[in-house]
């Protein structure tokens, strides 16, 4: 019998497993490896919902049409420290790395740069861009509109996306604070995971159809805002400056993925280069500074250690690094299934043999 479900998994493994169900997609060796990065830093983070799970949504898009696995990502407007690109409907993975490159360098000459992009699609793990910023020395917002997924604060219809927000700064000897939200009260991926897995969703994470809040995954309709009102705000500023002000899709224009259409998605990337403000290490020293003072303060009664935003997931990723990660057996029957569907694995095989 196969070796069905995997445990212990490391991040080359998973890479290479990755980059085995993106070749016969058509995708190019550098674009899977892009792909292939960011994928297994989200599920190394503990950021489940973005990681293999969420990857078996990228290849039947490939399968279907809805990605473009050899697009012709162009810049359409250059304009000193602004820059435009039009995406061709690549994965959001390649894109979003595409374009920091092209705005990094101008963040560099001019101080502080903006990247705009329109159709794209799902962006993946956003810490993982917040920690591409940070290591290269740069303050970093990034947003990005999705498919609608959250009615408008006491609304039951899907119009605004879970718009994720994310922001980064560099640190020395402390880990650098990331913050990755979306401004949902939770992903819609982990909706979905829930839903495969059927598990009983938290209160307050989603309502069904009319609106009403519900716990069963199984019949949500739509996430809610973080915060009520002040998370649907957020969402609609994101979707201005990711899809309003690019001339891509917003709300109901985005077919649901489920579609298997193109998403057509648009993001924004703000970076700032820090030694513009002051030498680099003395930045550094000040936000190890600032992190001393939160971590060392007063604790709430019950709390044993207060956590900087990105702290949990570095130490996550740490831990799994070293011991390995274990594919839920869920999302590793889906996977051996597709692997099997691909003529990538024989009946008898496992995903261990697509990762040596």
């Amino acid at each position: 019998a196969r070796r069905l479900f995997c445990r212990n998994f490391v991040p080359r493994q998973e890479r290479k497993l990755i980059e085995c169900f993106l070749e016969p997609c058509g995708v190019s060796s550098e674009d899977a490896r892009v792909i292939s990065d960011v994928v297994s830093y989200s599920d190394f983070t503990g950021t489940y919902s973005h990681g293999l799970s969420r990857f078996l949504t990228y290849v039947r898009q490939y399968q279907s049409g809805a990605l473009n696995p050899k697009p012709d990502i162009r810049k359409v407007c250059d304009s000193g420290a602004v820059v435009k690109y039009d995406c061709d409907h690549s994965s959001g993975l390649v894109a979003v790395n595409r374009v920091y490159e092209s705005v990094l360098e101008k963040a560099k000459t001019y101080g502080v740069a903006i990247g705009c992009a329109s159709h794209a699609a799902n962006i993946g793990c956003g810490a993982y861009y917040g920690r591409r910023a940070e290591s290269d020395g740069m303050l970093c917002i990034f947003m990005s509109n999705t498919y609608p997924a959250m009615a408008p604060f006491g609304g039951a219809e899907r119009l605004v996306g879970t718009n994720p927000i994310v922001m980064a700064a560099p640190a020395g000897e402390k880990t650098a604070p990331i913050l990755d939200i979306s401004t949902s009260t939770v992903a819609i991926g982990k909706v979905t995971a829930y839903a495969r897995e059927g598990k009983t969703m938290p209160e307050g994470w989603a309502t069904d159809i009319d609106g009403r809040p519900t716990t069963d995954a199984s019949i949500a309709h739509a996430v809610t805002p973080v915060g009520g009102y002040k998370g649907y705000g957020l969402a609609v500023f994101v979707d201005i400056l990711s899809a309003v002000l690019t001339g891509t899709s917003y709300g109901a224009q985005i077919p649901f993925v489920t579609e298997m259409k193109y998403e057509d998605t648009g993001f924004a990337l703000i970076l700032i280069d820090v030694e513009r403000f002051m030498p680099l290490s003395d930045f550094k020293a000040r936000i190890d500074d600032y992190i001393s003072m939160i971590k060392n303060s007063r604790k709430a009664v019950g709390v044993s250690e207060i956590f900087m935003p990105g702290e949990i997931e570095n130490l996550k990723y740490t831990a799994n690094v070293k011991d390995g990660m274990d594919i839920s057996d869920a999302t590793c029957l889906e996977l051996t299934e597709l692997a099997v569907s691909m003529g990538l694995l024989d009946k008898d095989g496992s995903l261990y043999d697509l990762c040596k």
